[in-house]
C-alpha cells in the first residue's frame, strides 16, 4: 500500500502537477549521478516542500526523505508521511530548551535504507529560508554516510551527491528551476581519516559538499541586490530564462559572474554604472518601452512590415486572449491571495502559491466545464478536449500577454525613431554607454 501510494502520488506530481505549475525544470550534470550504489542527495533548501517535489519527481528512482519530526504529529500524519518514504529527524530548534533529544532512530533508519540499496534526500542546511544564500551545512549528512560505511566495513560504496536548486522568480506565474548536480563524494575514501578522527572527518566532508554546491548555486549578499543585478546582466548579455532554448544553467552562471564582477569594482566605478542604469531605466519608463526592444541591435522594431504582421496576429488572437486571460487570472489571484495570508515568509507563501496553483486551477477548469454544461446542455466530446487543453490555454495566455507588451514597446520605439529622433538617439546612446562602460572595466 505504501509503495503504491508513493508511486501514484509521484506519477501525478511528475507528469501533471510539475508541468502545470513550472515553466521549465532543467536537469544539469545528471550524468554525474552514479548507478547501482546507495546515494545520499545533499540538497539546498530555499523553497520548503517544493524542493522535495522537484528533485523527488525528477529522479527516476524512489527516494526516502529526511523530514522534520514536527510534521509527524497525529496518527494520520504519522501513517501518511511514513507511506511517502519520509524519515523523521528531531531538530534542535524544535525541542523545548533544556530538554534532551536523540536521533538514534533516524540514523538507524538511514543506515538500513542505504544498506538495502535505497537512496535518501537530505536538506543539509536544516531549515528552509528564501535568501539566495547557502547557510552553514549540518554535519549530519556526512555522519549518515560515514556511519553507514562503518556498519558495512566501508564496503558499501555510499556516494554523497551535492545538489543546487536554483529557482527563477517566485511569487509570479510559471517559475523555472535548475537542478544542478555536483561531483559525488565517496564516503569510503575517508576510511583512514574517520578511524583517526571521526568528528574532523565529518566536518571535512561537509566542507567538500559546500564547495561543490557553491560551484553552481546562485547566491547574493542581500535580496535587494537581485533586481538591479538581473536588470544589468540581462541587458548586457541579452539572456533571459523565459526562452525554451535558453539554458537556465547559463542564465544563473551569468548572474553569478555579474555578481563577481560587481564585487571587484571600486565604489566610484560601481556608482558610475549604477547612475547610468538608473538614468537609462528612467528614460525607458518615461517612454513606456522595454530594453528587450533594443536586443539583437534592435531588429524587433526596425522592420515596419514585421511590425504590421505581428500586429495582425495580435488582433486576430486578441478576442480569444481576453476571454482566456480573465478565466486564468481569477484562479491565480485567488491562489496568491490565500498564499499571502498563510505566511509573511517568502519560502512559505511562495511554496504555497506554487502548490495552490496546481490545485485551484484544475478546480476552476472543472467549474468552467460545469458552467458550459448547464448553459448549453449535454457533454459533447469537444468539452473534454477543451478540458484537456486548458493548461495549454494558461501558458498561451501568459505568453501572449508578454507578446502584446513587447509588441507595444516595439511600436513605441519605431514611432519614436521617426517622430522624435533626438529622444530615440539619447536612449540608444545611454544604453551603449552602459555596455561600453562595462566592457571597458572588464577589459
Amino acid at each position: 500500500m505504501g509503495n503504491l501510494l508513493y508511486k501514484t502520488i509521484r506519477f501525478f506530481v511528475k507528469y501533471v502537477y510539475l508541468k502545470l505549475v513550472f515553466y521549465k525544470v532543467e536537469k544539469t550534470g545528471w550524468e554525474k549521478i552514479p548507478k547501482d550504489v546507495p546515494i545520499l542527495f545533499a540538497v539546498t533548501h530555499p523553497l520548503m516542500y517544493i524542493d522535495a517535489l522537484v528533485l523527488g519527481c525528477s529522479y527516476n528512482k524512489p527516494l526516502y526523505f529526511i523530514t522534520k519530526s514536527t510534521v509527524f504529529k497525529g496518527k494520520f500524519n504519522k501513517w501518511f508521511f511514513k507511506k511517502l518514504n519520509m524519515i523523521p529527524v528531531v531538530r534542535k530548534q524544535d525541542v523545548p530548551k533544556g530538554q534532551p533529544f536523540s536521533n538514534k532512530d533516524m540514523f538507524k533508519h538511514c543506515i538500513n535504507t542505504l544498506t538495502e540499496g535505497g537512496d535518501i534526500l537530505i536538506f543539509s542546511e536544516g531549515t528552509s529560508i528564501w535568501e539566495r544564500k547557502l547557510r552553514g551545512l549540518k554535519s549530519g549528512t556526512a555522519r549518515i554516510a560515514l556511519e553507514t560505511e562503518v556498519a558495512n566495513q566501508f564496503q558499501l560504496n555510499v556516494h554523497i551527491v551535492p545538489v543546487a536548486l536554483n529557482y527563477t522568480h517566485i511569487g509570479s506565474v510559471f517559475p523555472s528551476v535548475s537542478i544542478e548536480i555536483g561531483d559525488p563524494i565517496k564516503a569510503n575514501e575517508y576510511k583512514e581519516d574517520y578511524e583517526s578522527n571521526s568528528g574532523k572527518t565529518a566536518q571535512e566532508i561537509t566542507k567538500k559538499i559546500e564547495e561543490e554546491i557553491l560551484k553552481s548555486y546562485f547566491t547574493l549578499p542581500n535580496l535587494e541586490a537581485e533586481a538591479p543585478l538581473i536588470q544589468s546582466v540581462t541587458m548586457y548579455t541579452e539572456t533571459t530564462p523565459f526562452k525554451r532554448k535558453q539554458s537556465l544553467k547559463d542564465y544563473f552562471h551569468y548572474l553569478n559572474k555579474g555578481l563577481d564582477f560587481l564585487e571587484e569594482l571600486s565604489e566610484n566605478q560601481l556608482n558610475t554604472i549604477k547612475e547610468k542604469i538608473e538614468n537609462y531605466s528612467a528614460l525607458l519608463k518615461k517612454q513606456k518601452i522595454k530594453d528587450e526592444t533594443f536586443w539583437n541591435n534592435g531588429k524587433s522594431h526596425q522592420s515596419l512590415w514585421t511590425l504590421f504582421f505581428r500586429s495582425i496576429v495580435a488582433i486576430l488572437v486578441l478576442p480569444f486572449h481576453c476571454v482566456n486571460w480573465v478565466l486564468n487570472k481569477i484562479p491565480y489571484k485567488i491562489s496568491k491571495s490565500i498564499a499571502l495570508k498563510s505566511s509573511n515568509e517568502m519560502e512559505v507563501w511562495g511554496a504555497n502559491l506554487i502548490a495552490l496553483c496546481g490545485v485551484i486551477f484544475p478546480i476552476f477548469y472543472f467549474t468552467y466545464l460545469m458552467m458550459a454544461y448547464y448553459l448549453w446542455g449535454g457533454f459533447p466530446w469537444y468539452y473534454f478536449l477543451v478540458m484537456l487543453i486548458f493548461p495549454f490555454f494558461t501558458y498561451a495566455s501568459y505568453f501572449f500577454n508578454n507578446y502584446l507588451n513587447f509588441l507595444v514597446s516595439d511600436w513605441r520605439v519605431f514611432l519614436l525613431s521617426k517622430q522624435n529622433k533626438t529622444t530615440y538617439q539619447s536612449i540608444k546612446e545611454e544604453r551603449k554607454s552602459i555596455i561600453d562602460a562595462i566592457d571597458l572595466i572588464i577589459n
